[in-house]
Order: C-alpha cells, then structure tokens, then sequence
C-alpha cells in the first residue's frame, strides 16, 4: 500500500516518538523523503512509493510540473 506524504511525515513522528533506536533510520528516510518531495513542490497526498519505484531515490525525482 503507497503512503502519501503527510503519512509518510506523521509516520515519521510516531517512530521517532517511538524511541526505539532500530527504527530511527526508517523515520529519518521517512521524514528526508516527504521534505524532499515537499520542497520539490509535490502536496501532501502525493503517493511516495510510485516515485520511489519510478525513479529509484528521492533526490533523483524531478521537480512537480
């Protein structure tokens, strides 16, 4: 199931809130991804995994039209 950005940020919270040390790398990729993608111009309920799958990483997804 592809998360949209705003539950990709508020998964993020809830692993960091967490506090497990395990998880802290997965909300961090969490939270880089949706910043990025945010900044990049896609809103908040943006699919993150279609562009992960398309595009291979993050930074390598272009600028939203």
């Amino acid at each position: 199931m592809a998360v949209s950005i705003l539950e990709a940020l508020m998964g993020a919270e809830h692993n960091l809130k967490v506090g497990i040390p395990a998880i802290k790398p997965l909300a961090m990729d969490q939270l880089h991804n949706a910043i990025v993608l945010l900044e990049k111009g896609y809103s908040a309920d943006t699919e993150v995994e279609p562009l992960l799958e398309k595009y291979g990483n993050v930074d390598d997804v272009p600028e939203s039209a």
